[in-house]
């Protein structure tokens, strides 16, 4: 009996794991934003590459017009099935819904929700195009009174539950044998961070401060770095809003940095230097995960790594020769003429001796006779020799 429920076992196994199909997942949480838009173009490209469908496991609150339009046109012109799920106590609100609508099909757990999507705020301009862009995208998939449900998600801000949206037709209950995700495309740590940016206040303060820095840098009198600072805010809080690819803000970075790493030549105190390469670094950083087709491999870092090297040590050497190139001659006959000293040896006319002065020994002469022990007086220098007489007593 034990041996007949085993192979009962193994067949239900068997059947549960080609009911089963391989996928490439990407989540989609947090704000819409450009880390999302870097995220999902990230995600299709593996997904086309391995010809599996794209899942796209939603669960926003919405986001940046921009990014979630982007979103859209990714998934609307994939080489692969896009599938939108929702999943138990998600939510594809907003932009979410737009990113869900334009996915082939969409699923939803009986607990999750679907809608919300009026602009805010509700300019007409904008809900106008929403609408449209909501109607257009329902009527790619129905012909039907789907189109104004899915039309009310903007007009009338309309929220549906995962099993309403069911019963509705406008979504389908998760299949029952699932996927097998052979690759998961999640926010690293450094992406969420940014997607915690994607606030309207805090980017609007990003700008700000991006103007500020810029406008005190080009009024301040010599380079501060700050306007450097002020650039890389501007293409930061322009990356998050969609308005600028991901190719700008690596970019941006790498300029950025090769800039502070440049000005340690006139700085000299090492904050430049060490701030461009940590800037270069997260260039590289953004390059690299912004390239679905290539990943950067170690000789990559090595070779990287060496050139920042490279430019430091560059920095340094020409800090160094612009350091030595400020330092005026001394003029030690200046400096000279009028020192006190001691004569070392007998110092008589027309026979030189040895004085001690300004703690060195120097060749000295004088028209006087000079016994060794005595205070002298520099009167002149004639090359490396002085013309030293006694000095008077205190």
């Amino acid at each position: 009996m034990a041996g007949w429920s085993a192979v009962v076992l193994a067949l239900l196994a068997s059947a549960l794991a080609l009911a089963a199909s391989n996928a490439v997942a990407l989540y989609l949480d947090g704000t819409i934003d450009g880390t999302a838009v870097t995220l999902a173009r990230a995600a299709l490209a593996d997904a086309q590459s391995r010809g599996l469908p794209l899942v796209v496991v939603i669960n926003t609150y919405g986001g940046f017009l921009a990014p979630m339009d982007q979103i859209v046109e990714l998934f609307l012109n994939a080489g692969v099935p896009v599938y939108a799920y929702v999943p138990e106590g998600g939510k594809a609100a907003s932009a979410g819904a737009f990113v869900a609508m334009a996915a082939r099909r969409i699923y939803m757990a009986p607990t999750a929700e679907i809608g919300a999507a009026e602009p805010r705020p509700p300019d007409p301009k904008v809900v106008n195009y929403a609408a449209a862009r909501m109607r257009a995208l329902a009527s790619a998939k129905w012909n039907d009174s789907r189109v104004d449900i899915a039309e009310s998600f903007v007009r009338e801000n309309k929220v549906l539950t995962g099993a309403e949206a069911v019963k509705l037709g406008i979504a389908e209950p998760p299949p029952s044998g699932g996927w097998v995700f052979v690759a998961e495309y999640r926010r690293d740590p450094l992406s969420s961070f940014l997607n915690a940016l994607s606030d309207p206040a805090v980017i609007s303060l990003l700008l700000l401060l991006g103007v500020v820095f810029i406008g005190y840098e080009l009024l301040a009198g010599g380079f501060q770095g700050v306007g450097v600072v002020g650039g890389l805010l501007l293409v930061l809080a322009l990356y998050l809003l969609g308005q600028l690819g991901s190719e700008w803000l690596w970019a941006a970075l790498a300029i950025g940095g090769a800039t502070l790493i440049a000005a340690e030549i006139f700085a000299g105190h090492g904050a430049f230097a060490a701030t461009g390469l940590a800037l270069f670094g997260l260039s590289l950083y953004f390059a690299s995960v912004s390239q679905p087709y290539y990943q950067l491999q170690g000789a990559s870092y090595a070779l990287s790594s060496l050139a920042a090297l490279g430019a430091l040590a560059v920095a340094y050497l020409g800090y160094k020769v612009r350091q030595a190139m400020r330092r005026k001659p001394l003029n030690y006959k200046a400096q000279l003429v009028g020192a006190l000293g001691v004569a070392k040896t007998e110092i008589r006319p027309g026979q030189p001796g040895v004085a001690y002065v300004a703690e060195e020994e120097w060749t000295a002469v004088s028209d006087e006779e000079i016994k060794p022990g005595e205070r002298v007086v520099v009167e002149g220098v004639e090359g490396l020799t002085l013309m030293v007489k006694k000095a008077k007593s205190a």
